[in-house]
């Protein structure tokens, strides 16, 4: 099975207390992988130590098949709404354009063409005609999607996202899955930090259960079960929609 993403024995530390440990899980190539748990499990530090931006305590992340730094330009991030400036005076346009600079380098000017290419991104997520609005004027929905739209103008084979869909309405949550399906079709791989265990039976194939420990990892099918949720998230499991394998409910 070809990788996307391999964790191999990561564990990292916040002021010496461990928020995730010894965590070991490998996402295949072209997959859509959902990562969940309960508040404070660590899925959000997890795709911080991906992407290099926390420091390992221990153990190692194969990115592409080799190193973060050797493969940054092949990855794209959807970070939380919430760690954004969203009163920075930019437009969604200029945003979107940000995923070109990878590509260009520091000192070269995105072109007409570069342009070209970030408006039809923002067309896949449905908001051209907002290109010239200061993001600070977009809904949050909207700025989410501005977001995707910049992981998009990058041209990444794998993409981080950090709970894209949280806090948006059902129509930014269909735009969003319907452009990951298509990303996923030309052969990338998503990751995605997501709290609808519906939703992550209905729309991903892989799935990591995570509480600061590996509870469970693989093909939704396999590891997305009621005793694997059960361990995850406690006795709150059993009132969670979505919660497959659970006896009563015939899943």
């Amino acid at each position: 099975m070809q990788e996307a993403l391999a964790f191999h024995g990561v564990s990292v530390a916040y002021r010496d207390e461990l928020v995730l440990e010894r965590i070991d899980a490998r996402i295949p190539a072209a997959s859509m992988c959902a990562i969940a748990g309960p508040n404070g499990a660590g899925k959000s530090t997890l795709i911080k130590a991906a992407l290099g931006l926390v420091p390992l305590a221990a153990g190692s992340v194969t990115v592409l098949g080799g190193t973060m730094a050797q493969r940054r330009g092949d990855v794209g991030y959807v970070p939380q709404r919430e760690s954004v400036d969203w009163e920075f005076p930019i437009s969604a346009l200029a945003v979107v354009l940000m995923g070109s600079y990878g590509r260009l380098g520091l000192f070269r000017q995105p072109g007409r063409t570069d342009r070209a290419q970030a408006m039809d991104c923002l067309e896949q997520v449905g908001l051209a005609a907002l290109a010239e609005r200061q993001i600070s004027q977009l809904s949050g929905g909207q700025q989410q999607r501005v977001f995707l739209a910049r992981a998009l103008m990058q041209r990444a084979r794998l993409y981080l996202m950090d709970e894209p869909f949280a806090g948006v309405d059902a129509v930014t949550e269909e735009a969003i899955m319907n452009v990951l399906g298509a990303l996923r079709q030309r052969g990338c791989t998503i990751v995605a930090v997501h709290h609808d265990l519906a939703a992550v039976r209905e729309s991903f194939d892989h799935v990591l259960l995570l509480n600061k420990r590996l509870v469970a990892a693989g093909p939704v099918a396999a590891a997305f079960t009621f005793d694997a949720l059960q361990q995850t998230y406690g006795g709150r499991a059993a009132m969670m929609p979505g919660a497959a394998s659970d006896p009563a409910s015939g899943h």
